[in-house]
């Protein structure tokens, strides 16, 4: 069975990106955009697929022991995500979350919630050293607007297929390489990124 992809919505996807790429200008330069935007999206993805995880795992459980409290449920599930998923996230964080709790402590937050992932997510943050683009954004007053833009994007298994997320991250990354006058298809996709994303 082969799957037909929709090229139109995920161009339309693609070019929304791309647009929160080209309000980084004058804060970041153009090779740079990549830095931020391609850790940020593999994030959301991830924690789109750990929210589905968690919600079917939840209701699996809430229909054999349909007495079970909502705290009691949320630490059962996150039992069954340190042990079950292929990778799980320790702390209660969202990118809405963190976005929305004071922004004051919005850097603090956001840098507990990338410390929260499993060792196989922690691998692709340090391979994209993140931690450290998020001090720039922090200093270009650039971390809130991104959180911003990437809170609520559909990157869920729901509506895109691992082959849909694929197609938009390579187009994304061919964009950046012919902004940075790489040449086309001189660019290089992780094996890390590549498990995690499929």
């Amino acid at each position: 069975m082969t799957l037909a992809l929709n090229k139109q919505k995920l161009d339309n996807l693609a070019d929304e990106i791309w647009k929160s790429a080209q309000r980084l200008r004058g804060k970041f330069k153009a090779y740079e955009y990549q830095n931020v935007i391609l850790p940020i999206i593999v994030i959301r993805r991830l924690e789109c697929v750990l929210t589905k995880w968690r919600e079917d795992r939840a209701a699996d459980v809430l229909a054999k022991r349909p007495k079970l409290t909502e705290k009691e449920l949320a630490k059962l599930v996150k039992g069954l995500e340190t042990s079950g998923a292929s990778f799980s996230n320790k702390t209660d964080w969202t990118l809405r979350r963190v976005y929305e709790e004071d922004h004051a402590l919005i850097e603090e937050n956001f840098r507990a919630y990338i410390n929260g992932f499993s060792k196989n997510v922690d691998d692709v943050i340090e391979h994209f050293n993140y931690r450290a683009t998020i001090g720039q954004m922090v200093k270009n007053n650039r971390l809130a607007p991104i959180l911003n833009q990437y809170k609520e994007l559909e990157l869920g298994p729901d509506n895109l297929s691992p082959l849909e997320m694929g197609y938009i991250y390579e187009e994304l990354l061919r964009r950046f390489s012919e902004q940075s006058g790489e040449e086309a298809g001189d660019h290089f996709t992780p094996r890390e990124v590549i498990r995690l994303m499929v």
